[in-house]
């Protein structure tokens, strides 16, 4: 190669050399630009998204703490803290198992970003009882519907058994009957709910199981609160078999004259509800301890009728026909020496009118119902402090009277089972969400002739109800409602 060629060589060499350099300059400049500006958004995206991780923790830690008080109020819900958008989704998982979705929507320079936890929370404190309702709303409860209607003649194979009570748990209905027209028609009844708008009868009679007017279950056992001065309890197991009763004295041995009206169990305990008796306590606590044994171990003297009974924590809530003191809140932490916490007196006071009806108690407050009175509330929202009782709300219908025969609460709706003698039976939905404001959201009509006692009793299976009423010729019903 020439002098000359050989320097033409050389200098496109080099020419080349400082393009690739070039090129290699471009590129790192770029990527320093890209780093730097990457790095920003990159920090910015971990700090928004370690505080949408803390907020969907925080959330999660709520729900734990609520299951703590009480089971029934883990509820699905929702806030928005500055860009962040979070909600609470509750599904069930299985009986007394929820599972719980906390999910955080924010933007970030219009790019979406989402952040989610998911758990299972379960009610280890057994703070909701034996209640298989999902307290979680689905649905438009604004507007259910009556999937079934069933003459109760139907499983009864008579037209008069009066149902006094039922309960919905782990797939099956339980029912009592306090009245029937013959004294050899079944008084108890054992339905099978997996399907749970297509009842099937599993069992009628029940081995020696007398007349009831209140009833409750477990796992293993049926108890129920006599309609008779005998056998004020009644013991059976699931199958429906009689395997212990009791007969209620007093401390002198002497017998109980009236017979049981409201019945709740809890650990092993019973805490049954009489009618007034002059020799007895109307509240007793009988320790279950020996299902075969059952011991009456304290009572407290009330002085009225105890309509219903419900259980919380260390307090038991009794609905009374005490004009003066229609509820009444005892301390039971020592089973043998129940104490009285306080008492609420609903006003106006008139004799057989406006008692104390059906109760229950979700965390610490105290829905109560009351026997229809002229010119008051029917149904009251209440709080239940260290020592006191507040008033919270309360709801009327003005011009249609009614009862309040049984009640339920699912999250931010009250379920109120109305009877009255001159419009029949209906279940009343109202929004609670403000308690100061109980606003009616719809009244669905029960079946039958108008008149009777209209809907008498009421529980719930996930997101099903099941409504128990009598209409004015003495004929029981069965209605099945549901939200889709």
């Amino acid at each position: 190669m020439s002098s000359r060629d050989y320097k033409k060589y050389q200098s496109g060499f080099l020419t080349m050399e400082v393009l690739l350099a070039m090129a290699v300059m471009i590129f790192a400049v770029s990527a320093a630009v890209l780093m730097c500006f990457g790095g920003q958004f990159f920090t910015a995206d971990a700090a928004q998204n370690s505080e949408a991780l803390d907020l969907a923790q925080r959330m999660l830690w709520c729900q734990r703490d609520l299951a703590l008080n009480d089971f029934r109020l883990v509820n699905a819900t929702s806030t928005q803290e500055g860009i962040f958008n979070a909600k609470v989704e509750v599904s069930p998982h299985s009986f007394f198992v929820k599972k719980v979705n906390a999910s955080v929507d924010f933007n970030i320079g219009n790019r979406p970003q989402k952040v989610e936890l998911e758990t299972l929370i379960a009610d280890y404190n057994n703070t909701a009882g034996n209640d298989t309702c999902d307290s979680n709303l689905t649905g438009d409860w604004k507007n259910p519907q009556i999937k079934k209607v069933i003459d109760f003649s139907k499983f009864a194979e008579v037209d008069w058994d009066k149902i006094s009570d039922l309960d919905a748990y782990k797939g099956k209905l339980y029912i009592s009957i306090n009245d029937t027209a013959t004294s050899t028609d079944p008084v108890f009844f054992i339905l099978d709910i997996i399907d749970l708008e297509n009842p099937l009868l599993l069992q009628k009679g029940g081995a020696n199981i007398k007349k009831s007017n209140s009833l409750t279950v477990n796992d293993a056992f049926i108890y129920l609160a006599g309609k008779s001065s005998v056998n004020q309890l009644q013991i059976a197991n699931n199958n429906g078999l009689l395997i212990a009763s009791l007969e209620l004295g007093n401390i002198n041995n002497g017998d109980c004259e009236k017979s049981a009206t409201a019945i709740f169990h809890k650990n092993n305990y019973i805490y049954l509800g009489l009618e007034r008796d002059n020799n007895c306590s109307e509240f007793n606590i009988i320790d279950v301890g020996d299902i075969n044994n059952p011991s009456l171990i304290s009572g407290f003297e009330i002085g009225a009728k105890v309509n219903d009974v419900y259980i919380k924590g260390d307090y038991a809530y009794l609905a009374t026909a005490d004009s003066a003191r229609e509820l009444i809140i005892l301390n039971i932490a020592d089973p043998l020496a129940p104490t009285l916490v306080a008492s609420y007196d609903l006003l106006p006071d008139q004799t057989n009118w406006g008692y104390g009806k059906s109760v229950q108690i979700i965390g610490n407050r105290i829905y109560l119902g009351r026997t229809y009175i002229a010119n008051s509330p029917e149904f009251y929202l209440l709080n239940h402090g260290q020592s006191s009782i507040d008033m919270l709300g309360n709801y009327s219908e003005d011009g249609d009277p009614f009862s309040v025969n049984d009640l339920l609460v699912r999250d931010d709706l009250a379920f109120v089972l109305a009877g009255s003698a001159s419009q029949g039976g209906s279940l009343r939905i109202l929004d609670i969400f403000n308690p100061t404001n109980a606003v009616e959201q719809k009244m669905v009509g029960l079946p039958g002739q108008a008149g009777g006692i209209g809907g008498v009793a009421l529980d719930c299976e996930g997101n099903y109800l099941y409504v128990a009423s009598i209409d004015g010729a003495g004929k029981s019903y069965i209605s099945i409602i549901t939200a889709q």
